[in-house]
């Protein structure tokens, strides 16, 4: 029997132990006379009243949020008992608590439960419209100063359309994490986009949108009532729902909670054919989603809008040797610094209206000069003091960079193709909404963790496994002064898939022989851009973190198609080291 079959099977045997009204030890409703006590209704499905599962969140050496969703039924509001304890019959209880709901936060519950103990397990359950819902467990951070090895797990970009959640199942097979990191993406706020999501499978419906194509059968979420039906229906994923149940998430966004490739309140999905894309209202609404479906220990003001109302950059410490920054890479971020409207051959952009040129595969030569001379922000001031500040003052062994999209330089150098035009003879950065769009604050970013010990980014986005050392200057390259690990897509297309399909839907490019090439994308990846000691970039899956005194671990578990219909159970493995004061990628 597998580990993850003896998982699912421990998981619903405490799903059936939550499901049993009368394991909640809740008072019957009284009438004022000990011989007479009101009927209780009987339970409904758990899964009609609690649709979205339960969750944790955010955990603390002595406290975690605690989250979940009540349909409400013909009510308006709902009534919603919790209980917390330290095993899974509730005999030891250590917290307990009602509260009311209603259309105001979509129904959604979440409440932060205090004074725990460091490095527990806990386990917890709802109770409303008479019926119990399936219990959850989660874990406290340890003490700052407890000497004891972290076990996490690192994921992030799970579309929903056409796509299976099989990551998520093959983490449940291993040894118990102790958290979850989820770095951004955790909805697509696009609905059957061809350039990157499937047209077959399951699908997303939303209630208003954003039209994308002339068809209308491509749109983008564009409301609050939009942004929260996402939540719901990538929320009724069972994976999802197991994996949340069984252990807490940090949980940061990236774009597509609110648009892709976005920065502030700006989206890019015309590229600037319908001219500005600014839209506080929408940016306002998706911030105002995620906050009422993440259990997250944030504060928000909702009589604001955005940026005022959501701070979401936070740090954590896990016992003595981990130390965890999040960072928020979308809100404060300036523009990219090439235009996507008009076409501008100085740096590679051949096209109006297009991200190709702008956004990615930007020629580099071009792009150094106008990036030195504006010095974009990715992070915005105060952020970024506010992270090399903790990150340089942190006492933990190992300081950690959740961040949302790539620090390590990615280049594609197409100079000794002599089928291309002279123009296509150079080299790109494939991505310049990566940080290689911001070079300057990466310098400074660099320079001001060059003297720190035991620095480790980690980072999604890209859909694709990625191993790297990161360095001061790529184009000088010496000593590495931190590591890299970056994470596939739980379900979402990978790069090189994406890649393919925007080469075969663009003429010109198809005409220049680009689709050719695209099968050697880790190839070409590697030549130009040595720091990288390991690149797969047609894959997904998660990755799991072990921190200890003595090393930085990660394992990289990789799954087959998401788009199948039914997981194959087939999962491989891609290992490596990082040992206390080295800054190099050991491959095992």
């Amino acid at each position: 029997m597998s580990k993850y079959t003896q998982n699912r099977r421990e998981f619903m045997r405490i799903v059936v132990v939550g499901s049993t009204a009368a394991g909640l030890s809740l008072p019957l409703i009284g009438c004022g006379d000990d011989t007479k006590t009101e009927m209780v209704p009987e339970p409904l499905d758990v899964g009609l009243v609690y649709p979205q599962g339960v969750a944790s969140g955010d955990p603390k050496p002595n406290s975690i949020i605690l989250w979940t969703r009540v349909e409400p039924g013909e009510a308006e509001m709902a009534t919603v008992t919790y209980e917390v304890a330290l095993d899974e019959d509730f005999s030891m209880l250590v917290s307990s608590g009602e509260l009311t709901v209603d259309a105001t936060t979509d129904h959604t519950v979440r409440l932060k439960v205090t004074d725990l103990e460091p490095y527990t397990r806990y386990y917890y359950r709802f109770q409303s419209r008479a019926t119990p819902s399936i219990t959850g467990r989660t874990k406290t951070a340890p003490a700052p100063d407890a000497d004891v090895a972290v076990r996490f797990a690192v994921a992030s970009c799970q579309d929903y359309n056409g796509r299976n959640y099989y990551s998520w199942r093959a983490l449940a097979d291993e040894p118990d994490v102790d958290f979850v990191l989820f770095l951004g993406d955790y909805i697509y706020e696009t609905a059957a986009d061809p350039r990157f999501q499937e047209m077959g499978g399951r699908s997303v419906t939303l209630p208003d949108g954003l039209s994308l194509s002339e068809d209308g059968k491509s749109k983008a979420a564009l409301t609050l009532a939009d942004y929260r039906s996402l939540y719901r229906q990538y929320r009724s994923d069972p994976d999802l729902q197991a994996m949340h149940a069984m252990a807490p998430f940090v949980i940061s966004w990236d774009d597509h909670e609110f648009a892709d490739d976005s920065w502030q309140d700006h989206s890019t999905h015309f590229n600037e054919a319908q001219g500005d894309e600014g839209n506080n209202e929408r940016r306002t609404a998706a911030s105002r989603a995620w906050y009422e479906y993440q259990p997250a220990d944030v504060t928000y003001d909702k009589n604001a809008t955005f940026p005022n109302d959501l701070s979401i950059y936070r740090d954590f410490r896990f016992g003595k040797h981990c130390e965890l920054f999040m960072t928020d890479t979308r809100s404060y971020r300036a523009d990219h610094i090439i235009p996507e409207g008009p076409d501008n051959s100085a740096v590679g952009k051949f096209e109006a209206n297009s991200a190709l040129g702008s956004r990615n595969f930007v020629l580099k030569s071009g792009f150094d000069e106008v990036e030195a001379a504006g010095a974009p922000s990715m992070l915005g001031d105060t952020q970024k003091q506010w992270l090399l500040d903790g990150m340089t003052g942190s006492s933990a062994t190992w300081k950690v960079w959740g961040n949302q999209v790539q620090a390590a330089q990615m280049l594609i150098d197409l100079s000794s193709f002599d089928m291309l035009p002279e123009s296509y003879r150079s080299t790109f950065y494939f991505s310049t909404d990566q940080w290689d769009g911001y070079r300057s604050e990466r310098e400074a970013v660099y320079s001001a963790l060059s003297g720190v010990d035991n620095v480790v980014a980690l980072a999604g986005d890209i859909h694709a496994f990625y191993a790297s050392e990161l360095q001061a200057d790529y184009d000088n390259p010496a000593e590495p002064i931190a590591v890299e690990y970056v994470v596939a897509g739980i379900s979402s297309t990978p790069v090189q898939t994406i890649t393919q399909r925007t080469v075969s839907g663009n003429d010109v490019l198809v005409a220049l022989g680009l689709g050719d090439l695209v099968p050697r994308f880790d190839e070409l990846l590697q030549a130009a851009s040595p720091h990288y000691k390991y690149a797969r970039s047609n894959e997904n899956g998660v990755g799991i973190v072990d921190v200890s005194a003595d090393a930085f671990e990660m394992t990289f578990l990789k799954v087959n198609d998401p788009t199948a219909e039914s997981f194959d159970g087939e999962v491989s493995k891609a290992r490596f080291r990082t040992p206390v004061g080295s800054r190099r990628v050991e491959v095992l």
